[in-house]
């Protein structure tokens, strides 16, 4: 696996720099919690607390979060598409989000932890993917306030984040890590898997100096 940062904030422009950016999140955050959401399948989520819809998978279904091969999934083999969801008017924030990220998309999720509840620690191993570093994870937070704790581990030594809202953050998911929400209202993030080229790495070395 390439040697990467456990975490590192990306030099991407951050959406949230105005009055009219904020307030265009603000919608496509409360459209977004009108939304059924599918449970992310883990066996860290038996009160389904931890959620999630595709802007871009395996199927049309906004509902099917799979991919085929991960976690025991039935998804059939398919192409590639984006759902309903990216031409949502009321989600444009999240395609400008997403237009900044120099890379080809595979999944994109928009992953919710409800309010009060917390993801226990964990890897995301099952994806031979990521732990192999052709695809790299990017969160960027919709949701979120100094009450909403990541957590990493590399080796014994913890670390702890904030991550601010409209940032780009790669985190290495293959180390164990967990989240507790302790704010009021359910987190939200944008969760983008990219295939990683020259440009995402550059990204990352430029991060870490």
């Amino acid at each position: 696996m390439v040697d990467y940062p456990i975490s590192k904030e990306l030099d991407l422009p951050q959406y949230v720099v105005s009055k009219k950016h904020s307030d265009m999140l603000d919608k496509a955050v409360n459209y977004l919690n009108s939304l059924d959401y599918s449970a992310v399948k883990t066996k860290n989520n038996k009160k389904e607390q931890w959620q999630a819809i595709s802007i871009r998978g395996y199927s049309d279904d906004v509902l099917n979060i799979l991919k085929p091969g991960v976690l025991k999934s039935d998804v059939e083999s398919q192409p590639l598409r984006w759902t309903h969801l990216y031409e949502q008017p009321e989600l444009l924030p999240i395609k400008e989000i997403l237009s900044h990220i120099p890379a080809e998309f595979e999944r994109v999720r928009v992953m919710r932890l409800r309010a009060g509840t917390s993801i226990s620690k964990h890897t995301d191993k099952v994806d031979k993917e990521i732990k192999d570093g052709n695809i790299v994870r990017i969160h960027i937070p919709l949701k979120t306030n100094h009450n909403v704790h990541f957590y990493l581990w590399e080796g014994k030594d913890m670390f702890h984040f904030n991550l601010e809202t409209g940032k780009y953050y790669y985190t290495d998911v293959s180390k164990p890590h967990a989240v507790h929400n302790k704010a009021d209202f359910d987190r939200l993030h944008l969760v983008v898997d990219c295939y990683n080229n020259d440009k995402i790495k550059n990204l990352l070395k430029q991060s870490e100096e």
